[in-house]
């Protein structure tokens, strides 16, 4: 077992998360220019997509560790709930491009 990589994995994460929360901040200053329903609905959605994807790129990385020395368990439930995640930010994002702009 290796430390390395796993540190590797959780800075990854770290950054994910930060880039989200930071995005997710930016668009709600374009949002607050523009408070019209659609643009909100738009932003609520988009804002669900990218916490999504998030979370499945987050178990995506928790597949990864789980592998070298997680449960079995974790290993093979984080791989599907990993697609899953980002299948459903996929479809949100889609969505919310169709029903409330960018």
């Amino acid at each position: 077992m290796r430390w390395r990589p796993i540190l590797f994995d959780v800075a990854v994460v770290i950054a994910l998360w930060t880039i989200v929360l930071l995005a997710t901040r930016q668009r709600r200053r374009g949002v607050a220019a523009d408070p019209s329903p659609r643009r909100m609905r738009g932003y609520r959605l988009h804002t669900a997509a990218l916490v999504s994807v998030a979370v499945g790129v987050t178990w995506f990385m928790a597949w990864f560790v789980s592998d070298a020395i997680g449960p079995q368990w974790l290993h093979s439930l984080s791989l599907p709930a990993a697609l899953l995640f980002i299948a459903v930010g996929a479809a949100l994002s889609g969505y919310a491009g169709w029903v409330g702009g960018p």
